[in-house]
């Protein structure tokens, strides 16, 4: 079942505050679309079939048939519209925000293509915003795609604090799907980290 938007007591004034820097992480993934499908040539791997997925209890399951992704998100979560089509999902709430985003990449991308991936992500990642690593970036699979999990601060240019992400780039045939996880203040994210995990780990993805 779709996940529909949800109030669960969102300050309206909140909710203005963490758009800005969604969209700032859109425009990033959509940079790391550009640059992948100019500069990788890599044959494709056999997708997994996907697996159902039911929501867990105080999660809201979302599905996009039209992407072929489904993924939960905390039910008091507050779904918010995006202008960018490519953007499938931004939802808000507690302080931080998810947002998942499909992109054409016009190019099969690999096993034998995430290292020149990762090299071109690793340089996106360091032009966002003043971005400081957590830890060294993290190759994964998640929901039977490969890809690429960063940790990483940066400094928000409109109050000049310091928030920080959970930034997967995941590879699916010609698709790149960027999953964002962003809470502010960055010390936040320790804490937040187990059910940026739980929240990651029901996305289901069919072949692309």
């Amino acid at each position: 079942m779709t996940g529909k938007a949800r109030g669960g007591g969102v300050d309206p004034a909140a909710l203005r505050r963490w758009i800005p820097a969604a969209v700032a992480a859109v425009v990033l993934a959509g940079a790391a679309a550009i640059v992948i499908a100019r500069e990788l040539v890599s044959p494709a791997p056999p997708d997994p079939p996907a697996q159902p997925a039911q929501a867990a209890s105080g999660f809201v399951r979302f599905s996009d048939p039209a992407g072929g992704i489904s993924i939960s998100y905390p039910a008091g979560w507050m779904r918010v519209a995006s202008p960018d089509a490519e953007v499938r999902l931004l939802a808000v709430g507690d302080g931080s925000s998810m947002l998942v985003r499909m992109a054409d990449l016009g190019i099969e991308v690999g096993p034998d293509g995430l290292d020149a991936a990762k090299r071109l992500t690793d340089k996106l990642v360091r032009a966002a915003g003043q971005a400081k690593l957590v830890r060294p970036p993290e190759q994964i699979v998640l929901g039977g795609l490969p890809g690429y999990l960063y940790l990483y601060t940066f400094r928000d240019p409109a109050t000049g604090q310091r928030g920080a992400h959970a930034h997967y780039f995941l590879f699916r045939g010609q698709t790149l799907i960027t999953i964002v996880f962003q809470t502010a203040p960055a010390d936040r994210l320790a804490a937040l980290a187990p059910l940026f995990d739980q929240i990651g780990e029901t996305l289901r993805a069919s072949p692309g």
